[in-house]
């Protein structure tokens, strides 16, 4: 098992230190990839500040694959196999909506991940909290036993101040496909 968890930090200078943004992995050797996001928003709006889609509910949620959904609010992580060109990428929605895409290399041969069971999704939502937390089967396309290199990430997006990108490091741009700002294993 591998557990990482740390504060993501935002490539816009502009965003204001009032909104904040913690993410935590787990990876488990059965197959499992474990995933939780907490948004805090110590401003006046409290969540409200964020773009979410609507009639959100605490709770678990049954979303569907749908593609674009870093064009808003969107957690986000990347996994490599240590040593490998080719890399995954997991978008995860407020709503329970989700995406895997493999990438044969750098931005390069994207393919939709086909999985056995879609991601299970929970949100639990404060006035000036939001936390959601995935759980997602890496079998059959992911070695087993295999400890992943990995980037933690997100897309949020601030309405009228657009979106803003947080990773755990950035090199020039937010660019999150840049196997130099992934953690290794």
């Amino acid at each position: 098992m591998l557990r990482q968890a740390c504060r993501l930090i935002p490539f816009e200078r502009s965003i204001s230190p009032k909104v904040q943004l913690s993410a935590e992995l787990v990876w488990r050797r059965e197959g499992w990839l474990e995933l939780s996001y907490g948004v805090l928003v110590r401003a006046a709006k409290g969540i409200d500040v964020l773009k979410l889609p609507a009639g959100l509910n605490d709770g678990p949620k049954q979303g569907q694959r749908t593609d674009e959904l870093w064009t808003t609010t969107c957690f986000e992580a990347f996994i490599s196999a240590p040593g490998e060109q080719r890399y995954w990428e997991v978008n995860l929605a407020a709503n329970g909506d989700w995406a895997v895409y493999r990438f044969d290399g750098y931005r390069s041969g994207q393919t939709q991940q086909e999985l056995r069971v879609p991601p299970m999704v929970r949100l639990q939502r404060g006035v000036h909290q939001l936390r959601l937390d995935a759980r997602i089967a890496l079998e059959p396309w992911w070695t087993p036993g295999v400890c992943p290199d990995l980037a933690l990430t997100a897309v949020m997006d601030l309405g009228q101040e657009g979106l803003s990108h947080w990773a755990l490091s950035h090199g020039r741009k937010p660019d999150f496909h840049d196997r130099s700002t992934f953690l290794s294993a």
